[in-house]
């Protein structure tokens, strides 16, 4: 019995491990984008989702944006949307808005 619990134990860690990755923490930009952005951008905010596919404005991982591509372009965009276009998030607090801009920046690929 001993040896089988000295076998048993590093395997049951090395499981537990792998079955804790598809449940990492997540930030709180990537929550916030969830709930608020991924409906019209997707998860990965390339606007392939099926209300906003095909829309140029709705894929933000190229370069082709409406307003420039700096944060405070962006973070102003979120707070108070485009008319008819995009809602407006008056309810997100600057840090709230400032999450989501640093997780838009990730899903690019950017860092700053």
């Amino acid at each position: 019995m001993r040896n089988f619990l000295r076998l048993a134990l590093p395997l049951v860690v090395v499981l537990v491990t792998l079955a804790c990755e598809p449940f990492r923490a997540r930030s709180p930009g990537e929550k916030l984008w969830g709930k608020h952005c991924a409906g019209c951008h997707g998860f990965d905010a390339a606007g392939n989702t099926p209300r906003y596919m095909g829309n140029v404005w709705a894929d933000l991982t190229d370069d082709s944006w409406r307003a420039s591509g700096d944060e405070y372009a962006i973070h102003a965009v979120i707070r108070d949307g485009v008319f008819g276009e995009m809602p407006a998030n008056p309810d997100l607090t600057d840090e709230e808005i400032r999450a989501i801009v640093d997780w838009l920046y990730r899903l690019r690929g950017e860092t700053r």
